[in-house]
């Protein structure tokens, strides 16, 4: 009676709290001081007052509350049941309070991407591989060189790689390496506080061209500046192409066995 859960098998896509005054609090992966959190409610410092915003994957639409009106957002989204559910004020409010303006393509993301105008984007969020079932061909070299046609060349491109099934750190990591990407990772652990608003961990990676715009980021976090670290690529791990991709070496197996032998 507190919160709008939406969920979809065994995986969470957002929790609004239904409490007046905090149905705007992004909760879940998307609290204020995870990754996310910290790169979006910075992007006007990062990027000026007209900063433009893409994000794959809509879910709930948690993440429209860190828009402003000066700023442009567009979601992506390959599900038509999730954008009736997220459009629909009587299920969710985070589209229809925080950006009613803001606009979906609905459809592959890479495809989609790849046929918007070059850097018509500041920062593009990828959030689409929490569930068990990762859609590998938005985490390869060549997907990254999508999003890198995207994104202005200063600009960020921010992963969000919570799994409880699969490491997708030396993926991004590897992918990050082989193109050239400046890269820190930030794993958020909410405070009591923060869980009881309904904060969960997530792990949130960011990648730059410019290193200087990674250290602005980290910069701007201010005290959770700490909590980012420099990106480690896995020796002897293969990354992820359009030609070659398994996820047998980043299989997390102590989350296949039942809890009693964990």
């Amino acid at each position: 009676g507190t919160v709008q859960v939406l969920t979809h098998g065994t995986t969470l896509h957002g929790m609004q709290n239904l409490e007046i005054g905090l149905e705007r609090v992004p909760t879940t992966y998307y609290a204020r001081r995870s990754g996310v959190g910290l790169a979006l409610g910075n992007a006007d410092a990062l990027f000026g007052p007209q900063s433009r915003v893409g994000v794959v994957g809509l879910g709930s639409g948690t993440l429209a509350c860190y828009a402003q009106p000066n700023q442009s957002w567009t979601f992506f989204e390959i599900d038509p049941a999730i954008v009736r559910i997220a459009r629909d004020p009587k299920r969710l409010t985070f589209l229809s309070r925080c950006a009613p303006d803001a606009r979906i393509v609905l459809g592959d993301a890479r495809i989609s991407l790849a046929a918007q105008p070059a850097a018509a984007f500041d920062m593009i969020a990828v959030d689409a591989f929490s569930s068990d079932a990762v859609p590998m061909h938005l985490l390869t070299r060549e997907a990254l060189q999508v999003y890198g046609r995207a994104v202005q060349r200063d600009g960020l491109v921010l992963f969000h790689i919570s799994n409880r099934y699969l490491d997708l750190n030396p993926v991004v990591a590897w992918i990050a390496r082989d193109e050239g990407w400046s890269s820190v990772i930030l794993e958020y652990v909410p405070s009591e506080e923060e869980e009881i608003m309904n904060a969960t961990v997530s792990v949130w990676i960011a990648l730059s061209r410019n290193p200087a715009t990674i250290d602005r980021l980290v910069q701007l976090s201010g005290d959770d500046s700490i909590n980012w670290t420099t990106l480690e690529a896995r020796p002897g791990f293969e990354g992820w192409t359009d030609d070659h991709a398994s996820i047998l070496p980043i299989v997390n197996y102590e989350s296949l066995l039942p809890p009693w032998l964990q």
